[in-house]
């Protein structure tokens, strides 16, 4: 069954148009095509609309939409930007003013999805419809607020060294509605490990309830989503014994499955196939721009991004990811695109959030890294995913050895999916792969500034990030 995020009526109050800090000018309107969420959130129904409107918010082209995933490998050494917006070239060139808009944009995106989810998460305990499970729908909405708030410490957080590390800043912790001016009061950043610590609440709430469960409706976030989740956070976070166990959990419950190598476009060809634990719904009346600012104008794109040289020529003699990483299709020879986005025209290619090659490459670095490393485990997982890009197995036999090469098989595996830009900052690798611009002087730049807006705008509440 599948749903349209955006066809369901999105319960949210003018207190959604909040971003992190107070805009007068927007407290002045009077919305016409919104309902008051005190009234709106009233049984099951609603709760189920207003949770849609929360997926809504993941669809915008500030957020999954685009931007989010783009961005990462834009910063980092995968993607390259022939286009002409000079905000996106400071992310290119890695020297991002504070008033960049695409970053403005970004974070006030995800801090007003932040909000449908408080508005839901608020209402649901004072619902009476007997039809609701509460917990359940509690439970999807705070998985889905444990998502942004990880994905914004990602960006804005940790340290320059990485996350989970003594002393790293977070970002505003906002776990209320903001349905009025008095709600709209800015909150000082918090610590990356208080934002952690609620991201991890919220995920284990969703884990554990017991009528959370895999779902067979498309786009959904599921239990085995919330689990890879939790595995992804736990390796950030250094949590090996952790980021094993639940990828083990996914690997061998059997409802996934790998696809074979020879058929390895269609992950993105087709739409949630056995490989994808989460995909991002579009379709061409609910759609996205991520193919249009890949490809060139003859093929009716904008022609703003592409696969760096450096990506193409990373890949081995004979990968079977060269061909959808690096392609003429929508470009030309001198200006590579992706296979994973080619639908200019309907703008309805899904985004992959979560897939199990994913959870074979964190289960192949926590059992590298653990206290107790199973390096033979960790090889075999590494080289599942290198058989079926056509390669030879890997004989990587020293953790050192075995950590170089699942940072390279990431890199090429999810090009494009927005992943190395955080691998580099979380293994403390940026300096090392991208040289100059994370030098001594610039390591400053493994965070990204906080928008200057919500800076001034909050009085010098919220701080910025050091450097900047």
């Amino acid at each position: 069954m599948k749903f349209r995020y955006k066809s369901i009526l999105t319960l949210v109050t003018v207190g959604a148009l909040f971003s992190a800090s107070c805009q007068k000018e927007v407290l002045d309107q009077s919305p016409q095509a919104s309902l008051p969420a005190a009234t709106a959130i009233k049984d099951a129904a609603s709760v189920n609309a207003a949770i849609l409107g929360i997926y809504s918010g993941f669809q915008s082209g500030n957020y999954y939409g685009l931007r989010y995933q783009a961005m990462a490998d834009l910063y980092a050494d995968n993607m390259a930007q022939p286009g002409t917006f000079p905000s996106w070239d400071q992310i290119e060139v890695r020297n991002i003013l504070t008033d960049n808009a695409e970053v403005t944009n970004m974070w006030n995106s995800m801090y007003s999805t932040i909000n449908r989810a408080n508005t839901v998460i608020a209402a649901i305990p004072n619902i009476a419809d007997p039809t609701l499970d509460k917990n359940k729908a509690l439970a999807e909405a705070r998985a889905l607020r444990a998502m942004i708030y990880f994905d914004l410490i990602r960006y804005w957080g940790g340290s320059n060294n990485g996350f989970n590390k003594s002393g790293g800043v977070g970002v505003p912790l906002k776990l209320t509605p903001t349905l009025t001016e008095a709600d709209a009061t800015p909150l000082p950043r918090s610590s990356e490990a208080d934002v952690l610590t609620q991201v991890l609440a919220d995920i284990d709430f969703a884990l554990g309830t017991a009528t959370f469960s895999n779902t067979n409706t498309a786009g959904r976030i599921s239990k085995d989503a919330t689990k890879a989740l939790k595995a992804r956070v736990a390796l950030y976070m250094g949590d090996y014994t952790t980021a094993e166990s639940l990828a083990t959990d996914i690997i061998g419950s059997g409802t996934y499955t790998i696809t074979p190598g020879a058929t390895l476009v269609n992950i993105w060809a087709n739409k949630n196939t056995k490989e994808s634990l989460w995909e991002i719904q579009f379709e061409p009346t609910n759609s996205n721009s991520i193919a249009f600012f890949y490809y060139t104008q003859t093929f009716g794109g904008r022609n703003e991004i592409a696969t760096s040289s450096s990506l193409n020529t990373a890949h081995e003699s004979g990968d079977l990811r060269k061909p959808i990483n690096a392609t003429t299709q929508g470009g030309t020879a001198s200006n590579l695109k992706t296979l994973k986005y080619t639908r200019v025209s309907t703008g309805d290619d899904n985004v992959v959030l979560f897939r199990l090659a994913e959870l074979y490459l964190i289960r192949a670095e926590a059992r590298a890294m653990k206290t107790l490393p199973d390096l033979a485990g960790s090889l075999s997982d590494l080289n599942v995913i290198r058989v079926r890009a056509g390669l030879t197995a890997s004989a990587a036999a020293t953790q050192a050895d075995l950590l170089t090469a699942i940072v390279k098989e990431r890199r090429v595996e999810f090009a494009h999916e927005g992943h190395r830009f955080f691998d580099l900052k979380r293994l403390n690798l940026l300096g090392t792969t991208l040289g100059a611009t994370f030098s001594t002087t610039n390591v400053f730049r493994a965070l990204w500034p906080i928008p200057q807006r919500e800076t001034l705008n909050s009085g010098g509440i919220i701080t910025q990030n050091t450097g900047y």
